[in-house]
């Protein structure tokens, strides 16, 4: 028992320095490295396990062996943070971003790799503790992160696998006794001592916070501030970080609000009375509502509340306003009668949700739609890709949005001129090049200020603009018309209205991707060409993360094979292993990536450990391929059933949520400990060369996902993670005929 709590404490904490990790990038680098941050992890994991292995070679590795290792690696996670907070991220240090995490994992993945190999024998039970830890790590991670903030949370993980060193202590193979070193007793303790204090000491003074890098604005618009600007109040969720930053923003404003130390909105001071907000009744922003007075108005995303205001002040009898992130509700109410205690107004209705699955369940029609810059740049919390899924900007949306509203009804979304071309894709694929080019006005602010990009507004109306209503727009000073109906549009756009050139064809004519974004691949920001990704991002993945995996796959494939081992039954072995380290619509069915995190992880992880311990009673081909079977069912099914299920309230999504999941999870948990049991004995390797191949394999297969996501779609991800549970299944009857 003590062996499986230590296994269960070691996945705990790496499930939560994992997803602690990602918060802490995407807040102080780039969200992209949500994505990194996780594939650092099963680098770290399967390198932990390979050394394992070569290591049993030359020296007898026994639990206390382990003891030791879970002890340094309860140690190296403050040191991990301490390297990130004394080393804010540069372009130049982007390299220490990869390797300093890389040595708690390292060190995780060798504790386990030699435990499984010990007790082999029960290595179902033993998988069943480890994703069970896992599990509730996903749990408790959301929790931490909420009350203690990232830097802190990671900490109080530290002290999880030092408690698991002092289980193992004295353990034996088989439950029999062994007599730990008092040095290794005396490390165990010294790494618990300093784990709780380092998190006692993070959470009452500070210490190791995570500044951000000189990419993020809110490092340069504080910088460019220094005697004035202020962090007056900081709150973390499993969804982003946000600052309260005072002495940033121009007259009239009370602070900034940045989510994730980039993305800013800001809270304006008033006193609540509508005569006095002339200012934004008569901005740019608040050109829409000249054409849809007495407005009954929906804001997706109205962060500190500016939009609401101009609604307000521009004569909306109703405002809607959706927030997802509860932080940027409860900082706004906090400054209260200063900022006009705009959220608890009689006319404004705040709803906590995210936008498109609220929109998918209410029975209201509005006047006006607007989307007011919705995009944080934080990292999604479902999970590895985080380049970034955005759900509020795909044809489905729009075709939600456009049902939404009344027959006078229009659909603003306020953001740069380069979204013209994807904003216009997204309308002509769902109403048609006629249809838009009467309903669709693209306008482009004229600038007060040269240092400050100019605004772009599209507006899609539910009927045909009118030859007055397109004069009314052509007389407004604040802006210039791009696209205004019964006017030839320039370029690509204009061939694309005029009818004279499919969607498919200007996508494949224009040097940038400008085709409809879809649910199934929802990546609206992915438009540069070949990887749909920036290219910085593409070469880091391919320097520092794909390339060092590929030959770390060839010198697992080259020097782990035992001499006298059957090439048979090895490269089916490696084949086997390797195919199940290779494998999101249901981000969209939760509708907020803090349930995502919480709820469906923990389901998978606890479904998988439950099959681990089942995994006796099933042949390894058969929990392959009924794997395979209910992923393919799962891939075709859950694009027509997830948009159907929207309406349902949250708890009945969770639940449906949890229904999808928990079969795959259960099956899916089988093959690798099943496998395991079998390794060690004849002419194959040990288990710790298999749990390195593993996470080698999932490091590339990860990455595959990506792009296979950005550019066919998560159903071909997941047909294809199916397709390689059938090779796991075929390798399996070469591999282990003799253990079946």
């Amino acid at each position: 028992m003590r062996t499986r709590l230590s296994v269960f404490l070691i996945a705990l904490s790496g499930l939560v320095l994992e997803v602690g990790l990602t918060r802490i990038y995407s807040a102080s680098v780039w969200y992209h490295f949500a994505f990194v941050a996780i594939s650092v992890a099963l680098l770290g994991w399967g390198l932990g396990g390979f050394t394992v292995h070569v290591l049993k070679r030359r020296i007898t590795l026994s639990v206390n062996s382990a003891a030791l290792i879970a002890s340094l690696y309860a140690g190296t996670i403050p040191l991990c943070l301490w390297v990130l907070s004394r080393y804010p991220f540069e372009m130049d240090r982007l390299p220490l971003y990869f390797l300093a995490p890389l040595l708690p994992f390292f060190l995780a993945g060798m504790a386990l790799s030699i435990v499984f190999d010990i007790h082999r024998t029960i290595a179902g039970t033993l998988y069943f503790a480890d994703l069970l830890g896992a599990a509730i790590g996903a749990l408790l991670v959301t929790l931490l992160l909420h009350w203690l903030g990232g830097e802190v949370a990671l900490l109080a993980g530290s002290i999880a696998p030092a408690i698991a060193a002092i289980c193992l202590l004295g353990t034996g193979e088989h439950g029999g006794k062994q007599s730990p070193s008092p040095l290794i007793r005396l490390v165990a303790v010294v790494a618990l001592v300093l784990s709780v204090a380092t998190t006692f000491s993070a959470f009452k003074f500070g210490i190791l916070r995570v500044a951000p890098g000189t990419t993020k604005a809110m490092r340069r618009q504080m910088d460019a501030a220094p005697n004035v600007a202020k962090i007056t109040h900081t709150g973390w969720n499993a969804y982003s970080r946000i600052d309260a930053v005072e002495g940033v923003e121009p007259k009239g404003g009370l602070a900034r609000l940045y989510i994730d130390s980039d993305a800013w909105t800001g809270i304006r001071e008033w006193d609540g009375r509508i005569e006095t907000a002339t200012d934004l009744r008569d901005s740019y922003r608040a050109l829409p509502f000249r054409l849809t007075p007495n407005a009954e108005t929906l804001i997706i995303g109205p962060g500190g509340g500016p939009d609401v205001v101009a609604a307000l002040a521009s004569g909306s009898r109703k405002v809607t306003a959706v927030e997802m992130n509860p932080l940027m509700l409860e900082f706004v109410r906090s400054y209260g009668p200063r900022a006009g205690n705009l959220y608890n107004r009689p006319d404004v209705e705040a709803i906590l949700s995210e936008g498109r699955n609220f929109v998918s369940r209410t029975d209201k029609k509005f006047d006006i739609i607007l989307l007011g810059f919705v995009d944080s740049w934080a990292s999604v919390a479902s999970g590895g890709l985080s380049l970034s899924e955005n759900y509020l900007y795909t044809v489905e949306a729009f075709r939600a949005y456009y049902d939404h509203l009344s027959d006078n009804g229009i659909l603003v979304v306020l953001r740069w001129d380069s979204d013209i071309p994807r904003l216009v894709s997204n309308s002509v694929a769902n109403i048609g090049a006629e249809a838009a080019s009467q309903r669709i006005v693209t306008l482009l602010e004229k600038q007060a200020a040269p240092d400050t990009p100019a605004q772009m507004l599209f507006m899609l109306r539910k009927r045909p603009f009118t030859p007055v209503e397109t004069q009314q727009i052509k007389s407004w000073d604040q802006a210039d018309a791009l696209i205004l109906p019964g006017q030839p549009s320039a370029g690509l756009i204009g061939e694309v209205l005029a009818g004279k050139k499919t969607l498919n064809q200007y996508d494949d004519a224009s040097p940038r991707f400008v085709g409809p974004v879809f649910d199934d691949s929802p990546f609206y920001f992915a438009i540069e060409r070949p990887f749909r990704m920036p290219s910085a991002i593409a070469d880091s993945l391919f320097r520092w993360l794909l390339l060092p995996s590929l030959a770390l796959l060839i010198l697992f494939a080259v020097f782990g094979r035992p001499k006298g081992a059957s090439v048979e039954s090895y490269a089916g072995s490696l084949l086997y292993f390797g195919a199940l380290g290779f494998v999101q619509n249901l981000t969209l069915l939760v509708g907020h990536p803090i349930f995502t995190l919480s709820v469906l992880l923990f389901t998978l992880l606890a479904m998988g450990g439950i099959g681990s311990g089942l995994s006796r009673r099933v042949p390894m081909w058969v929990a392959c391929l009924v794997v395979a079977v209910i992923g393919g069912i799962e891939a075709l099914a859950l694009p027509k059933l997830v948009p159907a299920l929207l309406w349902l309230p949250l708890w009945a999504r969770i639940v449906c949520a949890i229904m999808f999941i928990a079969p795959l999870g259960l099956v899916m948990g089988m093959p690798f400990p099943r496998g395991l049991r079998e390794t060690g004995s004849g002419s194959l390797p040990a288990p710790p060369f298999y749990w390195g191949l593993n996470g080698i394999m999932s490091v590339i297969g990860s990455i595959a996902t990506v792009f296979v996501a950005l550019t066919l779609g998560f159903q071909a991800a997941m047909l294809i993670g199916s397709g390689c549970y059938i090779l796991a299944a075929l390798a399996s009857k070469r591999a282990f005929q003799t253990a079946e």
